[in-house]
């Protein structure tokens, strides 16, 4: 992609962005829309959270049913003796 083609695609990108967060912010339909939308996006985040939680279940039961229980043992053993700060990020 040439550099012009990038820098009209970025400006084009940007225009909608702001173009759709100022509707979303300064009129009053779009006020409404967001309360509206809200919930909705609320319950996706939180679908989203156990979707991924089954996830890593499947990836952890499918890499235990490959090493026969050994990789388990060992990521218990990691997250017990890792420091508070980075038990949550994986």
């Amino acid at each position: 992609m040439e550099d012009r083609t990038a820098i009209w695609l970025g400006a084009l990108a940007g225009a909608i962005i702001g173009g759709a967060a100022g509707y979303l912010l300064f009129t009053e339909r779009g006020r409404r829309l967001r309360a509206d939308l809200e919930p909705r996006i609320l319950d996706l985040i939180t679908e989203l959270g156990r979707a991924r939680e089954a996830a890593v279940v499947a990836r952890d039961t499918i890499s235990d049913a490959a090493t026969g229980g050994r990789h388990h043992q060992g990521a218990a053993a990691a997250e017990h003796s890792a420091p508070p700060s980075s038990q949550g990020w994986r």
